[in-house]
Parts: structure tokens; sequence; C-alpha cells
């Protein structure tokens, strides 16, 4: 399945929506529209996994280095992540030790008002 990503902005925060799996294959367009949003000056990231189907370790990584590069620049980097097996993924490597799970953009938004 291919990796489809869709941007939207709730300023200060800009949504990135994630649509199939992030694997070891597709991780590397994600990795490249994290890079590439940052260097346009947007460092407060919403990451919106609700429509992922699967995400391995390679997925994973580059998440953890979008949250390292986003807080780089002074930022932060929130989950929006409904789906109990994929929240499992990350509880599983404890990274539920780093990320809240939000169940929508404006629940991610609104519980980090501060950022603004």
């Amino acid at each position: 399945m291919t990796l489809e990503l869709k941007r939207m902005a709730y300023s200060p925060w800009l949504v990135i929506s994630v649509f199939g799996e992030i694997d070891m294959g597709s991780s590397p367009k994600l990795r490249t529209e994290i890079i590439s949003v940052v260097n346009e000056g947007h460092s407060n990231l919403v990451l919106d996994l609700t429509s992922v189907d699967f995400i391995d370790s390679a997925g994973l990584g580059t998440i953890i280095g979008g949250l390292r590069r986003v807080r780089s620049h002074g930022g932060d980097l929130l989950l929006v992540c409904p789906e109990e097996r994929i929240q499992k993924i990350f509880t599983l490597c404890d990274l539920n030790k780093i990320f809240t799970f939000h169940l929508t953009h404006t629940e991610a938004v609104e519980d980090n008002k501060e950022m603004d």
C-alpha cells in the first residue's frame, strides 16, 4: 500500500495526515515531508495517524527523528492516534513515555495551546 500525506494548517500547528502504511519502504517519504515542513518554518507539527494501517520499526524511527528535528527548532510533535492497535506498537517500545496520544487534531491543538 502506498503512503499518502496531506497537510492542514491549525496555526501555529501544521497537521500532517498520514494514510496507509509507514514501513521501511514508505518511511523515507514521511521523513522527507517532515524535513520539508520544518525547513519551511513549521516547528509545531501534529502527525495524524488515524488512517495508518501498519507501522514498523523504520516508521517508528522516522517519527522519533521527526520529534528530534522539531524540538531542535524549538517546537514539538504531537500524535493523533485513536487506533488502539497502533498505540500498542508505540507502547511495546516504551514510546508512550515520549508521546501522548490524542483522539483528534482539535484535541491535540487545544491541549497544547501554550505553544502559541
